[in-house]
Protein backbone atom coordinates (compact mmCIF):
# COMPACT_ATOMS: atom_id res chain seq x y z
CA UNK A 1 0.00 0.00 0.00
CA UNK A 2 2.63 2.25 0.97
CA UNK A 3 4.44 2.38 -2.14
CA UNK A 4 0.67 2.73 -4.07
CA UNK A 5 0.55 5.92 -2.52
CA UNK A 6 4.37 6.59 -3.90
CA UNK A 7 3.47 6.02 -7.11
CA UNK A 8 0.85 7.65 -6.72
CA UNK A 9 2.31 11.01 -5.69
CA UNK A 10 5.38 10.59 -8.06
CA UNK A 11 2.48 10.96 -10.87
CA UNK A 12 0.89 13.90 -9.47
CA UNK A 13 4.19 15.89 -9.11
CA UNK A 14 5.25 15.10 -12.34
CA UNK A 15 1.37 15.82 -14.03
CA UNK A 16 1.59 18.88 -11.80
CA UNK A 17 5.13 20.32 -13.18
CA UNK A 18 4.63 19.15 -17.04
CA UNK A 19 0.71 20.43 -17.02
CA UNK A 20 1.66 23.82 -15.21
CA UNK A 21 4.70 24.33 -17.70
CA UNK A 22 2.54 23.32 -20.62
CA UNK A 23 0.37 26.14 -19.69
CA UNK A 24 2.64 28.70 -19.33
CA UNK A 25 1.57 31.26 -22.14
CA UNK A 26 4.53 34.20 -22.46
CA UNK A 27 3.92 37.35 -23.89
CA UNK A 28 7.45 38.87 -23.99
CA UNK A 29 10.45 37.26 -23.00
CA UNK A 30 9.99 34.41 -25.26
CA UNK A 31 13.35 33.46 -26.19
CA UNK A 32 13.27 33.80 -30.33
CA UNK A 33 12.36 31.60 -32.74
CA UNK A 34 12.13 34.20 -35.78
CA UNK A 35 13.47 31.84 -38.40
CA UNK A 36 14.13 35.05 -41.17
CA UNK A 37 16.38 36.74 -38.20
CA UNK A 38 18.12 33.66 -36.33
CA UNK A 39 19.07 32.37 -40.07
CA UNK A 40 20.37 36.46 -41.06
CA UNK A 41 22.53 36.37 -37.57
CA UNK A 42 24.01 32.69 -38.65
CA UNK A 43 24.92 33.99 -41.95
CA UNK A 44 26.81 37.10 -40.28
CA UNK A 45 28.57 34.41 -37.33
CA UNK A 46 29.71 32.87 -40.39
CA UNK A 47 31.61 35.22 -42.15
CA UNK A 48 33.60 36.41 -38.99
CA UNK A 49 37.25 35.06 -39.33
CA UNK A 50 38.27 31.71 -36.91
CA UNK A 51 41.35 34.21 -35.51
CA UNK A 52 38.13 36.67 -34.28
CA UNK A 53 36.43 33.53 -32.81
CA UNK A 54 39.48 32.39 -31.19
CA UNK A 55 39.88 35.54 -29.55
CA UNK A 56 36.48 35.93 -28.00
CA UNK A 57 36.80 32.20 -26.46
CA UNK A 58 39.88 33.16 -25.00
CA UNK A 59 38.43 36.56 -23.80
CA UNK A 60 35.08 34.38 -22.63
CA UNK A 61 37.80 32.00 -20.82
CA UNK A 62 39.12 34.35 -19.01
CA UNK A 63 36.11 35.33 -17.03
CA UNK A 64 35.57 31.88 -15.59
CA UNK A 65 37.31 30.10 -12.31
CA UNK A 66 40.27 27.47 -13.28
CA UNK A 67 37.29 24.86 -11.97
CA UNK A 68 34.48 26.53 -14.73
CA UNK A 69 37.07 26.30 -17.41
CA UNK A 70 37.33 22.35 -16.74
CA UNK A 71 33.54 21.97 -16.72
CA UNK A 72 32.28 23.89 -19.72
CA UNK A 73 34.14 21.48 -21.97
CA UNK A 74 31.27 19.08 -21.37
CA UNK A 75 28.34 20.21 -23.03
CA UNK A 76 25.51 20.14 -20.45
CA UNK A 77 27.59 21.88 -17.79
CA UNK A 78 28.69 24.48 -21.03
CA UNK A 79 24.74 24.63 -21.19
CA UNK A 80 23.96 25.46 -17.56
CA UNK A 81 26.75 27.74 -17.90
CA UNK A 82 25.06 29.68 -20.78
CA UNK A 83 21.92 29.46 -18.83
CA UNK A 84 23.33 31.35 -15.40
CA UNK A 85 24.61 33.99 -17.95
CA UNK A 86 21.11 34.55 -19.01
CA UNK A 87 19.67 34.60 -15.98
CA UNK A 88 21.75 37.34 -15.00
CA UNK A 89 23.47 35.42 -12.02
CA UNK A 90 26.73 36.43 -10.53
CA UNK A 91 27.30 32.91 -9.02
CA UNK A 92 29.98 30.48 -10.72
CA UNK A 93 28.99 27.31 -12.15
CA UNK A 94 31.24 25.60 -9.61
CA UNK A 95 29.45 26.93 -6.63
CA UNK A 96 25.83 26.32 -7.72
CA UNK A 97 26.55 22.90 -8.24
CA UNK A 98 28.58 22.26 -5.22
CA UNK A 99 25.48 23.64 -3.18
CA UNK A 100 22.77 21.87 -5.14
CA UNK A 101 24.74 18.66 -4.38
CA UNK A 102 24.52 19.38 -1.24
CA UNK A 103 21.15 20.17 -0.77
CA UNK A 104 20.78 16.74 -2.89
CA UNK A 105 22.79 14.58 -0.42
CA UNK A 106 21.32 16.44 2.74
CA UNK A 107 17.69 15.32 1.79
CA UNK A 108 18.56 11.91 0.68
CA UNK A 109 20.42 11.19 3.82
CA UNK A 110 17.13 12.41 5.39
CA UNK A 111 15.12 10.29 3.88
CA UNK A 112 17.77 7.21 4.31
CA UNK A 113 17.30 7.78 8.02
CA UNK A 114 13.95 7.35 7.79
CA UNK A 115 13.99 3.98 5.75
CA UNK A 116 12.77 5.16 2.61
CA UNK A 117 12.56 2.81 -0.30
CA UNK A 118 15.69 3.35 -3.14
CA UNK A 119 12.70 4.61 -5.86
CA UNK A 120 11.67 7.69 -3.32
CA UNK A 121 15.02 8.49 -2.83
CA UNK A 122 16.29 8.71 -6.46
CA UNK A 123 13.17 11.04 -7.16
CA UNK A 124 13.76 12.97 -4.25
CA UNK A 125 17.01 13.33 -5.90
CA UNK A 126 15.96 14.12 -9.29
CA UNK A 127 13.68 16.59 -8.11
CA UNK A 128 16.16 19.04 -6.81
CA UNK A 129 17.60 19.14 -10.32
CA UNK A 130 14.51 19.46 -11.90
CA UNK A 131 13.41 22.67 -9.10
CA UNK A 132 16.78 24.24 -10.09
CA UNK A 133 16.08 24.00 -13.73
CA UNK A 134 12.71 25.37 -13.62
CA UNK A 135 14.17 28.02 -11.36
CA UNK A 136 17.01 29.20 -14.18
CA UNK A 137 13.93 29.45 -16.71
CA UNK A 138 11.63 31.35 -14.95
CA UNK A 139 14.74 33.85 -13.73
CA UNK A 140 15.63 33.87 -17.58
CA UNK A 141 11.77 34.27 -18.54
CA UNK A 142 12.10 37.24 -16.30
CA UNK A 143 14.81 38.45 -17.53
CA UNK A 144 14.51 38.68 -20.84
CA UNK A 145 10.86 40.02 -20.43
CA UNK A 146 12.51 43.11 -18.63
CA UNK A 147 15.25 43.34 -21.24
CA UNK A 148 12.47 43.71 -24.68
CA UNK A 149 10.73 46.16 -22.60
CA UNK A 150 14.02 48.62 -21.70
CA UNK A 151 14.91 48.03 -25.24
CA UNK A 152 13.18 50.51 -27.17
CA UNK A 153 14.10 53.37 -24.80
CA UNK A 154 17.33 52.03 -25.31
CA UNK A 155 17.09 52.44 -28.70
CA UNK A 156 16.23 55.90 -28.34
CA UNK A 157 19.22 57.16 -26.40
CA UNK A 158 21.30 55.99 -28.70
CA UNK A 159 19.41 57.55 -31.56
CA UNK A 160 20.23 61.09 -29.91
CA UNK A 161 23.83 60.22 -29.14
CA UNK A 162 23.98 59.12 -33.16
CA UNK A 163 22.30 62.32 -34.16
CA UNK A 164 24.49 64.58 -31.59
CA UNK A 165 27.50 63.08 -33.98
CA UNK A 166 29.10 60.43 -31.37
CA UNK A 167 30.05 56.74 -32.51
CA UNK A 168 27.83 53.78 -31.75
CA UNK A 169 30.41 52.25 -29.26
CA UNK A 170 29.96 55.45 -27.68
CA UNK A 171 26.00 55.25 -27.36
CA UNK A 172 26.31 51.66 -26.39
CA UNK A 173 28.56 52.45 -23.56
CA UNK A 174 26.10 55.43 -22.18
CA UNK A 175 22.82 52.78 -22.73
CA UNK A 176 25.22 50.81 -20.40
CA UNK A 177 25.90 53.76 -18.07
CA UNK A 178 22.20 55.46 -18.24
CA UNK A 179 20.05 52.48 -18.13
CA UNK A 180 19.34 49.97 -15.23
CA UNK A 181 19.66 45.66 -15.44
CA UNK A 182 19.20 43.96 -17.32
CA UNK A 183 20.09 45.76 -20.60
CA UNK A 184 22.31 48.28 -18.66
CA UNK A 185 25.01 45.58 -18.36
CA UNK A 186 24.32 43.94 -21.74
CA UNK A 187 24.93 47.03 -23.53
CA UNK A 188 27.95 47.64 -21.01
CA UNK A 189 29.54 43.96 -21.53
CA UNK A 190 29.06 45.27 -25.74
CA UNK A 191 30.69 48.47 -25.14
CA UNK A 192 33.66 47.11 -23.51
CA UNK A 193 34.13 44.21 -26.21
CA UNK A 194 34.54 47.24 -28.46
CA UNK A 195 37.26 49.09 -26.46
CA UNK A 196 38.97 45.98 -26.19
CA UNK A 197 38.94 46.24 -30.43
CA UNK A 198 36.56 43.38 -30.75
CA UNK A 199 34.91 43.98 -34.51
CA UNK A 200 31.19 45.19 -33.86
CA UNK A 201 29.44 42.15 -35.20
CA UNK A 202 31.19 39.83 -32.00
CA UNK A 203 30.02 42.44 -29.76
CA UNK A 204 26.48 41.82 -31.04
CA UNK A 205 26.64 38.57 -31.73
CA UNK A 206 27.48 37.81 -28.31
CA UNK A 207 24.82 40.75 -26.74
CA UNK A 208 22.24 38.02 -29.28
CA UNK A 209 23.67 35.17 -27.44
CA UNK A 210 23.29 36.07 -23.83
CA UNK A 211 19.27 37.76 -24.82
CA UNK A 212 17.92 35.68 -27.49
CA UNK A 213 14.51 37.54 -28.42
CA UNK A 214 13.22 38.68 -31.20
CA UNK A 215 13.67 42.19 -29.92
CA UNK A 216 17.50 41.99 -30.04
CA UNK A 217 17.68 40.18 -33.49
CA UNK A 218 15.76 43.00 -35.39
CA UNK A 219 18.33 45.41 -33.38
CA UNK A 220 21.08 43.56 -34.10
CA UNK A 221 20.32 42.93 -37.96
CA UNK A 222 19.74 47.07 -38.23
CA UNK A 223 23.31 47.50 -37.12
CA UNK A 224 24.68 44.72 -38.65
CA UNK A 225 23.16 45.60 -42.25
CA UNK A 226 24.38 48.97 -41.61
CA UNK A 227 27.91 47.87 -41.49
CA UNK A 228 28.01 46.02 -44.23
CA UNK A 229 25.92 48.00 -46.19
CA UNK A 230 25.84 51.88 -44.86
CA UNK A 231 22.57 53.79 -44.52
CA UNK A 232 21.12 55.71 -41.76
CA UNK A 233 21.65 53.96 -38.82
CA UNK A 234 19.89 56.97 -36.31
CA UNK A 235 16.78 56.29 -39.07
CA UNK A 236 17.00 52.64 -38.95
CA UNK A 237 16.94 52.60 -34.71
CA UNK A 238 14.19 54.95 -34.74
CA UNK A 239 11.90 52.60 -37.01
CA UNK A 240 13.04 49.54 -34.77
CA UNK A 241 11.95 51.38 -31.85
CA UNK A 242 8.92 52.03 -33.30
CA UNK A 243 7.92 48.61 -34.10
CA UNK A 244 9.10 47.25 -30.48
CA UNK A 245 6.51 49.44 -29.66
CA UNK A 246 3.60 48.52 -31.60
CA UNK A 247 4.76 44.65 -30.85
CA UNK A 248 4.33 45.63 -27.33
CA UNK A 249 1.03 47.29 -27.92
CA UNK A 250 -0.17 44.07 -29.84
CA UNK A 251 0.98 41.61 -27.36
CA UNK A 252 -0.55 42.94 -24.40
CA UNK A 253 -3.62 43.54 -26.62
CA UNK A 254 -3.70 39.52 -27.31
CA UNK A 255 -3.11 38.70 -24.19
CA UNK A 256 -5.72 40.28 -23.02
CA UNK A 257 -8.51 39.00 -25.43
CA UNK A 258 -7.20 34.65 -24.47
CA UNK A 259 -7.10 35.73 -20.78
CA UNK A 260 -10.65 34.47 -20.72
CA UNK A 261 -9.45 31.04 -23.20
CA UNK A 262 -6.23 30.96 -20.74
CA UNK A 263 -8.63 30.70 -17.25
CA UNK A 264 -10.85 27.93 -19.34
CA UNK A 265 -8.00 26.57 -20.18
CA UNK A 266 -6.78 26.35 -15.95
CA UNK A 267 -10.30 25.25 -14.97
CA UNK A 268 -10.73 22.35 -16.83
CA UNK A 269 -6.71 20.87 -16.32
CA UNK A 270 -7.22 21.29 -12.63
CA UNK A 271 -10.62 20.00 -12.22
CA UNK A 272 -9.66 16.54 -11.88
CA UNK A 273 -7.28 17.66 -8.90
CA UNK A 274 -9.76 19.16 -7.30
CA UNK A 275 -12.63 16.65 -7.58
CA UNK A 276 -10.08 13.97 -6.59
CA UNK A 277 -9.25 15.90 -3.03
CA UNK A 278 -13.06 16.41 -3.15
CA UNK A 279 -13.81 12.79 -2.79
CA UNK A 280 -11.02 12.26 -0.52
CA UNK A 281 -12.72 14.42 1.95
CA UNK A 282 -16.28 13.36 1.55
CA UNK A 283 -15.35 9.66 0.33
CA UNK A 284 -12.29 8.44 1.18
CA UNK A 285 -13.13 4.62 0.70
CA UNK A 286 -14.27 5.22 -2.85
CA UNK A 287 -10.71 7.83 -3.84
CA UNK A 288 -8.38 5.30 -2.16
CA UNK A 289 -9.38 3.04 -4.85
CA UNK A 290 -7.45 4.87 -7.61
CA UNK A 291 -3.81 4.42 -5.93
CA UNK A 292 -4.85 1.12 -3.72
CA UNK A 293 -5.85 -0.79 -7.31
CA UNK A 294 -3.15 -1.42 -9.98
CA UNK A 295 -6.08 -0.56 -12.42
CA UNK A 296 -6.42 2.91 -10.43
CA UNK A 297 -2.62 3.14 -10.90
CA UNK A 298 -3.36 2.62 -14.71
CA UNK A 299 -6.02 5.53 -14.86
CA UNK A 300 -3.43 7.86 -13.14
CA UNK A 301 -1.01 7.14 -15.82
CA UNK A 302 -3.60 7.09 -18.50
CA UNK A 303 -5.06 10.50 -17.08
CA UNK A 304 -1.89 11.73 -16.71
CA UNK A 305 -0.88 11.86 -20.25
CA UNK A 306 -4.23 12.94 -21.66
CA UNK A 307 -3.90 15.97 -19.31
CA UNK A 308 -0.12 16.81 -20.98
CA UNK A 309 -1.16 16.84 -24.31
CA UNK A 310 -4.38 18.52 -23.72
CA UNK A 311 -2.79 21.44 -22.32
CA UNK A 312 -0.32 20.98 -25.26
CA UNK A 313 -3.48 21.79 -27.48
CA UNK A 314 -4.87 24.30 -25.63
CA UNK A 315 -1.89 26.03 -25.95
CA UNK A 316 -1.15 26.07 -29.46
CA UNK A 317 -4.77 27.03 -29.50
CA UNK A 318 -4.25 30.55 -27.21
CA UNK A 319 -0.95 31.56 -27.82
CA UNK A 320 0.34 33.76 -31.15
CA UNK A 321 4.01 34.11 -31.83
CA UNK A 322 4.06 38.21 -32.58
Amino acid sequence: MQDDITIFLVLLFFAVVFISQALLIPAVGNQARHKLLTHRLKQTEAQLDEESRSLLREFYLKSLSPMDRKLVSITFFANMQKKLEMAGLSISLSRLLGITLAVDILICLTLFGFDQPWYVILFAFSVVWIILNLLLDKRISDRLTSFEEQLPEALDIMRRMLQAGMPISQAMGEVGNEMPEPIGSEFKKAFNLLNFGYDMRLAIMQMAERTPTVSILAFSSAVLLQKETGGNLSENLEKVSRVLRARFKLQRKIKTISAESRMSAWILILAPFILFLAMTVIQPDNASLLYKDPRGIKLITFGVISLFFGALWMRKIINFEV
